[in-house]
């Protein structure tokens, strides 16, 4: 008995959806931690949280002729980098909807994205709270599925 089996070639794995959550995990990232500051300001304060707030208030800083609180500064880069982690993560959705070749190839785009998301995360680790681990672990691991299932540059090109 012959079989006639013809082989197919294995389809590989769609690199796009995995980057694409990483890429909304950070615009998640941003808009949790602008929720949860503008929360936690308009919750009551324990009286270690008010002790807190006074000595940063009362503990200035002139900088390039500015002067500061470092309750001022504090709240500045908090809301900064939510904002800018929002806009990387939407900036990234746009580049990719425009130009998937972008993912679908294991080009630098996609290991900068992995390398800077490895990196929030070890901060994370290190310096913050869980929920910030949480989502920079998936979208790291979004991030690095995604260049696994890029097809290597030497192959893109043939």
């Amino acid at each position: 008995m012959k079989t006639n089996v013809t082989s197919r070639p294995l389809r590989r794995a769609n690199s796009v959806r995995p980057f694409t959550v990483g890429a909304y995990g950070f615009v998640f990232l941003g808009v949790g931690h602008l929720a949860l500051s503008a929360a936690s300001a308009l919750a009551t304060q324990t009286p270690q949280q008010r002790e807190t707030d006074t000595v940063m208030r009362e503990s200035t800083f002139t900088l390039l002729g500015l002067e500061r609180t470092v309750l001022d500064v504090f709240n500045g880069i908090s809301i900064a980098m939510a904002l800018f982690i929002i806009a990387s993560g939407l900036l990234i959705l746009v580049a990719v909807r425009h130009a998937p070749a972008l993912v679908q190839r294991r080009t630098a785009f996609g290991r900068i994205t992995l390398t800077l998301s490895l990196a929030a995360l070890a901060i994370s680790v290190l310096l913050l709270p869980p929920p910030p681990i949480a989502v920079l672990t998936i979208t790291s691991y979004a991030f690095a599925l995604s260049l696994r299932r890029a097809v290597p540059a030497a192959r893109a090109s043939s």
